[in-house]
């Protein structure tokens, strides 16, 4: 009986797999859990890019996926020869499962371990299925092989690209790039809000979009500051403003933050310069408080409902959606390529650096994600918007239309023409989206003559 058992002993460690061996397992073995653990993350639910944890990131959870993965295969090689390991194995992942899943319950923010449990449960069963079927296998097609290579740098390139974006940039803004003193101000709302006052005379208040804050009006303002007042805040979350406790970031919120802030400067006989999401946002305001506003210069923007198929709510879907998150909280994606794609020059890149200074920081990166879905999310606001249009037909209008810029056609344009009868349009066949970075000579001697004229 002593001798036969040692013949036992021996086949097995024979059998186990090399260390090697065993390492590849695991990797491979990562391999689908990363792209498991990342669908559980953003398919959890949550508000989409502002309800996202920067713990569950693609560049934390990735490493950690392979590490254990790794471990796993390591223990499963041990557990071999011993009575059922592959059931030792499950019970092992999903006891670690629950340990993190209390760690988060305990130590992390509310809502954490809700957004973490799919991913938790889901790396734990997908392991103790792949594990031992990688580990077991003796050998590898050459097809696996090349699809594990490929996939595994892929993941490796994510990683280093992720990381790569989360470098430390300081917040303030560049005297040399825009001079202009930063002021800040909270509201009774408890937010606090940076803007830029340069200038005297009448009033023009910049109403920035997304993505994007004060900064992008530095020429404009530039250029008229020696005749007019100049004001330019950030909403909060964006730019160096910041938000109060509880405040959700929507769009409606936005607009009676402005509102807030004309109240507090006493603003009054305002013309406001609005572009993108600036325009409902500001257009909600004046259709709420016509008496404050003067004239209105809007530019590639909208202020009424979007329908889901249409190819403004076609994009609200994809850039709002699941992808658009990702790419942005990881990667800080959404905001670099709609910055650089949004600009039909190409922007030097210290310019650009200081476009995306804001949404560096990940716990501000998701604002980004979450603005393009409420294109089609806040239709109840953008109807108020539109209700709120026959109060300002009276106004006098200068409309830019930028022609390269996919996401607002003429169809948009021609509403507002007919909503202010009293406007001028000013159509810019060589700009896009940020047509103020393409065209801020002629933006300003339009706005001159715009103001020059009597009401």
């Amino acid at each position: 009986m002593t001798l036969a058992k040692t013949i036992e002993n021996e086949s097995v460690t024979e059998a186990r797999p090399t260390v090697l061996h065993v390492l590849r397992a695991g990797w491979a073995s990562s391999v689908p859990v990363v792209v498991l653990a990342t669908l559980a993350v953003l398919l959890a639910p949550h508000v989409r890019g502002i309800g996202f944890f920067p713990v569950l990131r693609f560049a934390v959870v990735t490493p950690v996926c392979l590490l254990v993965a790794v471990a796993s295969a390591f223990l499963y090689r041990a557990l071999v020869g011993f009575s059922r390991p592959r059931v030792t194995l499950t019970a092992a992942l999903v006891g670690l499962a629950l340990v993190v899943l209390a760690g988060l319950v305990t130590g992390g923010p509310p809502g954490l371990a809700v957004a973490a449990l799919p991913a938790l449960l889901g790396v734990a069963v997908a392991l103790s299925l792949l594990v031992p079927r990688f580990v077991d296998r003796p050998r590898r097609s050459r097809i696996g092989t090349v699809a594990l290579i490929v996939f595994g740098a892929l993941e490796f390139m994510g990683v280093a690209l992720a990381l790569s974006s989360e470098r430390t940039a300081p917040m303030d803004i560049p005297r040399t790039m825009f001079d202009a003193e930063s002021r800040f101000i909270t509201l009774p709302s408890g937010a606090r809000i940076h803007y830029v006052d340069e200038g005297e005379g009448e009033t023009l208040l910049f109403l920035h979009g997304n993505p994007a804050w004060s900064f992008q009006w530095r020429d404009l303002i530039r250029g008229l500051r020696g005749s007019y007042r100049c004001i330019a805040l950030d909403y909060p979350g964006f730019g160096l403003s910041d938000a109060p406790a509880g405040f959700g970031f929507t769009p409606r919120e936005q607009s009676l933050v402005v509102e807030a802030f004309v109240e507090q400067l006493q603003l009054r006989d305002v013309t406001l310069v609005m572009q993108d999401w600036g325009g409902p946002i500001g257009l909600g305001f004046a259709g709420r408080r016509p008496e404050l506003v003067r004239r209105v210069v809007l530019g590639s923007t909208w202020a009424w409902p979007t329908s889901p198929g249409t190819p403004r709510g076609i994009f609200s879907a994809i850039a709002g959606g699941p992808l658009g998150e990702f790419l942005q909280v990881n990667f800080n994606g959404f905001a670099s390529f709609g910055i650089k794609n949004g600009v039909v020059r190409e922007l030097p890149s210290d310019v650009l650096d200081v476009y995306l200074r804001p949404f560096v920081p990940l716990e501000r990166r998701g604002l980004a994600a979450f603005y393009p879905g409420q294109i089609t999310a806040a239709t109840e606001y953008f109807a108020e918007v539109e209700a709120g249009l026959p109060r300002l037909t009276e106004k006098k209008a200068l409309i830019f239309w930028a022609l390269q810029d996919q996401g607002f056609p003429r169809t948009d344009l021609e509403r507002f023409e007919q909503t202010f009868p009293n406007h001028r349009t000013r159509e810019l066949p060589n700009a896009n989206h940020f047509f103020f970075e393409d065209t801020a000579e002629q933006l300003v001697s339009e706005l001159r003559a715009f103001m020059a004229e009597k009401p």
